[in-house]
């Protein structure tokens, strides 16, 4: 396995993978809807903690061995702003989220929030 960054889907699955678990299985056992399983393994949805304790429990782990590697926060863009922020990151040659976190870290320096 990579050492790439692991979602919390990445997770369950590879642990299911050790334990030769079905989704069905893991469905069975952790009181959790398979549509709902397979949701949080595509990276659709994240699972709330209730939904997160079923399965750690169902899997025989510690619920902290599914949490995301990296944490992500989701916050809403009007379209043309994301639209000219892409566009800015193009011109620079600057990654996206790159951007995104210079913007906000000048800001916070701006503000008085950083030292």
């Amino acid at each position: 396995m990579g050492t790439g960054i692991l979602s919390t889907g990445d997770k369950i699955l590879n642990v299911m993978k050790e334990m030769d678990m079905s989704i069905p299985g893991l469905a069975a056992l952790s009181g959790v809807r398979e549509n709902t399983l397979l949701d949080i393994m595509a990276g659709i949805r994240e699972a709330d903690i209730n939904t997160l304790c079923q399965v750690a429990d169902a899997l025989g782990i510690c619920v902290r061995e599914l949490c995301p590697d990296e944490e992500r926060y989701s916050i809403p863009v009007e379209k043309n702003t994301l639209a000219k922020l892409i566009v800015v990151s193009e011109i620079n040659g600057v990654e996206l989220d790159a951007l995104v976190a210079s913007i906000l870290e000048k800001g916070i320096e701006e503000n008085g929030f950083y030292d």
